[in-house]
């Protein structure tokens, strides 16, 4: 169980320290699609992130963390910033 008194970054690390491994380390640059300027580029990343998104394991510590870190950019636990 996380500790609360954590820091966001330090509960989602523990979470990823305890898998071991998680999806978007792989390929962390289609988590953050708003780097690519061409449209159909960034909806693909989009597209790729969400899928490895879908299987991993601590998706839940992921979008807990982008919700109170109040993250701006990038795919956390499948979502675009628009969506959390």
């Amino acid at each position: 169980m996380s500790n609360p008194r954590q820091s966001p970054h330090h509960r989602l690390q523990g979470a990823i320290d305890k898998e071991g491994r998680v999806p978007c380390m792989d390929c962390p640059d289609v988590f953050f699609p708003e780097d690519y300027p061409d449209k159909h580029t960034r909806e693909y990343a989009i597209k790729v992130a969400r899928k490895l998104c879908n299987g991993c394991p601590i998706k839940e510590e992921c979008f807990t963390y982008a919700v109170e870190s109040h993250e701006r950019y990038g795919i956390w636990a499948g979502t675009l910033p628009g969506e959390r």
